[in-house]
């Protein structure tokens, strides 16, 4: 909670990008976020069940996100995301993804494989 006033109070963005650096801080929003993420993906069971696919976990700490916890986090947020999706191809071309489809993103991500980086436009 000490954070989320720090940013309601507009420290400085090299004050917050300190404190979110901060393992101690950092490993927090994350288990927050994949428990949000959890969350949804339980009140919507129906939406991301998927035949083919087996259940992901999301809540422990040290699994790789996939392509369905970015929907559901993005859902739960009401925040709409662009991916960015690196194609092992030539070129090094991305294949763009908004989550949800025509929204205008508030954030944007590149995927490489196993990996989720943010994208600072």
């Amino acid at each position: 909670m000490e954070l989320i006033e720090r940013v309601e109070r507009g420290v400085p963005l090299p004050e917050l990008l300190a404190a979110f650096n901060e393992p101690s801080t950092s490993d927090y929003l994350v288990v927050y976020l994949r428990l949000l993420t959890s969350g949804c993906l339980q009140r919507h069971r129906r939406f991301f069940e998927h035949p083919s696919s087996p259940r992901q976990e999301v809540e422990p700490m040290c699994k790789e996100s996939d392509h369905i916890h970015i929907i559901a986090l993005a859902r739960a947020l009401q925040v709409p995301v662009l991916v960015e999706y690196m194609d092992r191809g030539e070129g090094g071309a991305t294949n763009p993804h908004v989550f949800p489809e025509g929204s205008q993103p508030r954030v944007c991500l590149l995927y490489r494989p196993g990996h989720y980086d943010i994208l600072y436009k």
